[in-house]
C-alpha cells in the first residue's frame, strides 16, 4: 500500500540502498540518483569481487527494482539537477552521497609517480575485473613493490588485488600503534585503560581427546 509521499535517495551505495529499502517498505515512492553509470557505489567499485561477487549485488538492486524501487544512473545531483529541482519535486531527499575525498598525506614524495589512493585504484581494478577497460595507463602492481599506508579493510583489497597482480614484493603499513604498545603507555601513564578486545590466554590444562568428545 503506497503512502502517495515521494522520497527521492542521492547515492546507490551500502547507505543509500539500505534508505531507499527501508523507505520503500514503508510504502513510499523512491527514486535512487547515482552519477556512476552502474549502481551500487562502494559495493560495485570499492568492495572485490573476492569479498563480494557483483552479482549478489545487482540481485538485490534487481529485486528493489521488481518491489518498485526506480534508479536514475548517470545523474549527478548538482550538476544534471539541483537541489532545488529535487525538493519540488519530492517531498523529501535523502543525501547518502558516502566520502568520495580521499584524505592526503602531505609528506616529501607524494608527488611522485606510482603513488595513488586507494579508491582510484580499487575503482579501477573492479571495472577490469567487471570487463570495462578504461582510457589511460592503468594502476597495475605487476613485477613491483607495492606498499599499502593502512591495515583497515580498504588497506586489505588493496593488498588482495595487488598480490593478485603479480608484484615483487607487498606489504602494509599501518599509521595507529599497536595495542600492546598502546597497553604499555597507558600503563606508565598510571592508567588503568579499557579493557583489552584481544582473546584471554590459553589454560595450561591439557586436553585429552577422549575427554575432548
Amino acid at each position: 500500500m503506497r503512502t502517495g509521499r515521494s522520497v527521492a535517495v542521492i547515492g546507490s551505495g551500502p547507505s543509500g540502498l539500505a534508505a531507499a529499502a527501508e523507505l520503500n517498505q514503508f510504502g513510499h515512492l523512491v527514486t535512487v540518483y547515482e552519477r556512476k553509470d552502474r549502481l551500487g557505489g562502494l559495493l560495485r567499485y570499492g568492495v572485490p569481487d573476492f569479498k563480494l561477487d557483483k552479482a549478489v549485488v545487482q540481485r538485490r538492486i534487481d529485486l528493489m527494482a521488481e518491489e518498485g524501487v526506480e534508479f536514475a544512473c548517470n545523474v549527478e545531483v548538482g550538476r544534471d539537477v539541483t537541489a532545488d529541482e529535487l525538493r519540488e519535486r519530492y517531498d523529501a531527499v535523502v543525501i547518502c552521497t558516502g566520502s568520495t575525498v580521499p584524505r592526503d598525506l602531505p609528506v616529501p614524495g607524494r608527488e611522485l609517480d606510482g603513488v595513488h589512493f586507494a579508491m582510484e585504484y580499487l575503482e579501477q581494478r573492479n571495472r577490469f575485473v567487471a570487463g570495462d577497460y578504461p582510457d589511460g595507463t592503468p594502476i597495475s602492481a605487476a613485477g613491483k613493490h607495492v606498499v599499502i599506508i593502512g591495515g583497515g579493510d580498504t588497506g586489505a583489497d588493496c593488498l588482495g588485488n595487488s598480490h593478485a597482480s603479480g608484484p615483487r614484493a607487498c606489504g602494509s603499513s599501518r599509521c595507529c600503534p599497536s595495542r600492546r604498545r598502546r597497553a604499555r603507555r597507558t600503563a606508565r601513564r598510571g592508567r588503568s585503560g579499557p579493557p583489552s578486545c584481544a582473546p584471554p590466554p590459553p589454560t595450561r590444562r591439557a586436553v585429552s581427546a577422549s575427554s575432548a568428545r
